[in-house]
């Protein structure tokens, strides 16, 4: 609970401090961070930063995204990894290159929905 809200709070601040000549919400920017720490590549602080980024929003989004509508929740299983639930966002966003330009966060949801909707409760 603790990593989930750290890297919520680190998603804020980022927002915050966003250079205003680039668009750090966006999958343009955040893939590369995310494909970076499953290549377990450490280039410079920065990049360390943006990949405790792209983990912090992914698992801080898989958490919260069971407490969405049924049109974009979904329920990743509790054996999931950080590599998977990093995997499967980034197959589906370069599935889509045309909407790279577009919120990160957003197109994470729609990954985790399509990966792992949840099940009707009956």
């Amino acid at each position: 609970m603790r990593a989930v809200l750290l890297g919520l709070l680190a998603g804020a601040l980022l927002a915050e401090n966003a250079d205003a000549q680039k668009n750090v919400r966006s999958a343009n920017y955040m893939v590369p961070a995310c494909q970076n720490f499953l290549a377990n590549r450490n280039t410079n602080l920065v990049d360390l930063v943006d990949q405790g980024i792209c983990v912090g929003t992914l698992n801080g989004l898989s958490y919260l995204t069971g407490f969405l509508p049924p049109h974009l929740s979904s329920c990743a299983p509790t054996e999931a990894t950080t590599g998977q639930k990093i995997r499967v966002v980034l197959a589906y966003i370069q599935r889509r290159p045309q909407r790279m330009h577009e919120d990160f966060q957003d197109l994470a949801i729609e990954a985790f929905h399509e990966a792992w909707p949840c099940k009707a409760v009956r």
